[in-house]
């Protein structure tokens, strides 16, 4: 019907022209050195379908974490019985990236793969974030869409902070490429010398990243494919969500300026 969103649709996995597949010595590396760690609310439409694609990579584990959902999203996960998982389940609403510390202090592979539970993605589109890690990146991120300033001018006031972020780190070719986004992979090392507590303020993870001299690179670009109910929960959250970013980068830039301040005395 007209104007009537196709939720099956909405929540197929991306695909993309020339997406290779993943060979049979990178599902063994998987096996050995990847965490995936996933994080999210009303994600039972989702869920299962991210699962299936994250379970093609043959990762050493996977671990969710389910909080603030009222739908059914954790009974999917504990239902899901092909794939031995680390579910952690908290019925009240965590901060926006809360998961994501909470998921890192129970990982126990040498990589770290963060999906969002809303947003499903081919396991093909997954593997070059945790192949460049496995090739010495430190942090693989997405590539932005944006990376001039006058591109990211029109794309709002977020954007812009990401774009002066990572100019005012000195990492200008990083557009606005940013922690905020996943799918994004990190080595366990790395995580540890940012420390796990900065992961839940991905702006600040991002500039403690590059102060302490790690490899961060933008290795793959992904069309999102977002669940309607995704759709629904950011409309209703926008104002807020823009305001706790801005915030974040606010946190990050304090930070780079203490830093900066101590190297002069």
């Amino acid at each position: 019907m007209d104007g009537v969103p196709n939720e099956k649709r909405s929540a197929r996995p991306t695909k993309k022209r020339g997406a290779e597949r993943i060979k049979n010595s990178e599902k063994s590396e998987n096996q050995c050195k990847l965490s995936v760690i996933i994080g999210g609310s009303h994600c039972e439409k989702t869920v299962k379908k991210i699962l299936k694609q994250v379970e093609k990579l043959c990762p050493k584990e996977i671990i969710v974490v389910i909080n603030g959902s009222q739908d059914s999203s954790i009974d999917v996960v504990l239902s899901y019985s092909t794939y031995s998982l680390k579910v952690f389940f908290y019925p009240f609403a965590l901060g926006e990236d809360v998961w994501r510390s909470i998921g890192a202090r129970e990982a126990a592979g040498d990589v770290w793969l963060f999906l969002d539970a809303n947003t499903v993605i081919r396991a093909e589109e997954l593997q070059p974030f945790a192949k460049a890690c496995y090739k010495g990146v430190d942090i693989a991120l997405q590539r932005s869409q944006n990376k001039t300033t006058t591109e990211v001018q029109t794309t709002g006031t977020v954007m812009l902070a990401r774009n002066f972020l990572n100019h005012l780190l000195a990492q200008g070719d990083l557009g606005t490429s940013s922690m905020c986004d996943v799918p994004f992979a990190i080595t366990s090392q790395a995580a540890a010398q940012i420390g796990f507590q900065h992961l839940l303020i991905p702006p600040l993870a991002q500039a403690v990243a590059i102060e302490k001299g790690l490899r961060l690179e933008r290795s793959h670009r992904i069309k999102e494919t977002v669940s309607s109910e995704k759709e629904r929960l950011l409309d209703g959250k926008k104002a807020w969500r823009e305001l706790t970013s801005l915030g974040d980068h606010l946190e990050a830039i304090h930070y780079i300026h203490e830093r900066n301040n101590e190297e002069l005395i």
